[in-house]
């Protein structure tokens, strides 16, 4: 079934009911918003067939949702480029999907328009305003197609993956893929039409579109959407919108803690934060709660190959590091030996289900390394994250490429950086491997911390901490002012490995 109907039967239901919630502006009721994805669909009639690709490129606004929703009732697929791609990326997604369309606002022009000339696509640019809807950049909405038969296995988003071990990956999401996710979402948070979200993960990324967005428009509910990540900006919105629900990666919570103002804004109404992209330290998910006020901080496991939400955290689940949760309904979970292909307590964590993406874009070679097939015939996507399994708990142990082997020894960055959490002065760490002539690789730590820290004060902290063991001791380490981050808001450590001499 087409995506659309899902926010098309909240239109029926609640028409007046606001949609898209901005306490600077005006309210975007639920008939508002299908008329400006009426005017969408307006446009692209004519100007597309039923499959074809329309690209978003723009910062996150109402009008990302609005051209979502109205490419969906035309029948086509919905691409959001990553906002922070460069021009040659950008080139890249576009060259990849091939879209029909591309809309972008006034802040990307000279990206855009760079980008698609590159490919052989700039006859496709569409200008729209991120600040309102520009409704002479569309059609009149009267003139709407009815909206078009879409079956389960259809293509409804292809969404790029960050790019930062290597091409940005176009994964196929279908219309089951993402009604699948956002139904397990609804029904593990109890997300409901009383609740009102703020969207501060990018909607390039299925946390804030599938994971936040498209959860509170197809139950009724209201969002709204933070236009670039700011810790105080944050805050403010939960307050004056009264928001009950939010995501945040753990670097975001970081810098809400440690940013004062936003601690000046009241976000008591928050029954619920859902966190993930990244493991987050357990005195860092206590501070966070406590300050502000969070009734329940619950994990949000998820990739874009599985639109999403896949493991999730419960009320029950140990606030421990690592903790992710168990699989939500849509979804399968075996945790396997990497070499031997056997079951086992700690191992890649394979899934399969309904939200499971059928391929990558155009990329059948990518495709077939990234499934495997069991002994019984059932097809497993390999997430290349390894857990371990305690008591029906799935913990987060560390991506199997980011694991360091040195000196024959494996070490999980996610465990050190877990015990640099605890020490005083230290705000936020990355731990990672850089070569090492006679190792191998050398266990790497960049830290962010307060100015009387040292690099030698770090060094003796790790030598006299029993939890870890001798190889995991950091042989390197650095004190830096911040961090790289990707698209995504996740410490982008294949950049900072680069950007730091190491001696």
């Amino acid at each position: 079934m087409n995506l659309y109907e899902r926010f098309a039967r909240q239109v029926r239901d609640r028409p007046e009911a606001p949609a898209i919630v901005d306490p600077d502006g005006e309210d975007v009721a639920y008939a508002d918003l299908r008329r400006r994805a009426a005017s969408v669909a307006s446009f692209l009639e004519g100007r597309t067939d039923p499959g074809d690709r329309v690209a978003v490129f723009m910062l996150d606004n109402p009008t990302v949702v609005a051209v979502a929703l109205g490419a969906w009732r035309a029948g086509c697929a919905f691409t959001p480029v990553n906002y922070r791609f460069g021009p040659d990326e950008v080139a890249y997604v576009l060259e990849d999907v091939d879209p029909a369309l591309v809309v972008h606002d006034s802040v990307f022009a000279s990206t855009a328009s760079e980008a698609a000339t590159a490919v052989g696509l700039e006859e496709a640019l569409v200008h729209g305003h991120a600040g309102s809807f520009d409704w002479d950049a569309f059609g009149p909405p009267e003139d709407a197609p009815d909206t078009v038969t879409r079956l389960d296995d259809d293509p409804a988003v292809v969404m790029h993956t960050s790019g930062t071990t290597g091409d940005p990956k176009g994964v196929v999401q279908t219309h089951r893929n993402v009604g699948a996710q956002v139904d397990a979402g609804v029904s593990t948070y109890d997300v409901s039409a009383d609740d009102t979200a703020v969207v501060s993960v990018p909607l390039f990324h299925v946390g804030g579109f599938h994971g936040a967005t498209l959860m509170g428009l197809f139950t009724g509910g209201s969002v709204a959407i933070h236009p670039a990540w700011g810790p105080v900006e944050w805050a403010r919105l939960v307050e004056a919108t009264g928001a009950t629900i939010s995501g945040l990666v753990p670097a975001m919570m970081v810098d809400v803690l440690g940013t004062d103002a936003a601690r000046e804004h009241d976000t008591s109404t928050l029954r619920m934060c859902f966190y993930g992209g990244s493991p987050a330290a357990e005195s860092t998910l206590e501070a966070f709660a406590s300050a502000f006020e969070v009734d329940e901080l619950l994990n949000y496991y998820g990739q874009t190959e599985a639109a999403g939400l896949t493991v999730a955290g419960t009320p029950e689940t140990p606030r421990t590091e690592g903790a992710l949760g168990e699989t939500v309904g849509s979804a399968e979970a075996r945790v396997v030996d990497p070499d031997s292909g056997a079951d086992a307590e700690e191992g890649e964590l394979w899934l399969r289900g309904d939200s499971v993406m059928p391929r990558y874009w155009e990329a059948p070679a990518l495709t077939e390394t990234a499934f495997e097939e069991s002994d019984d015939g059932r097809r497993w996507f390999r997430t290349g994250d390894v857990v371990r399994r305690e008591s029906g708990v799935l913990y987060f142990v560390d991506r199997l490429d980011d694991i360091v082997l040195s000196g024959g020894e494996k070490v999980a960055p996610s465990r050190v950086e877990s015990v640099l959490a605890e020490m005083d002065g230290v705000e936020s760490a990355a731990v990672f491997g850089t070569p090492h002539d006679r190792l191998g690789e050398a266990v790497t730590a960049a830290v962010v911390g307060a100015d009387s820290l040292t690099e030698a004060d770090i060094e003796a902290f790790c030598d006299d901490h029993d939890g870890l063991a001798g190889y995991e001791k950091p042989r390197r380490v650095t004190l830096v002012d911040s961090f790289p981050r990707t698209g995504s808001q996740k410490i982008d450590k294949e950049s900072l490995a680069e950007d730091v001499e190491w001696g």
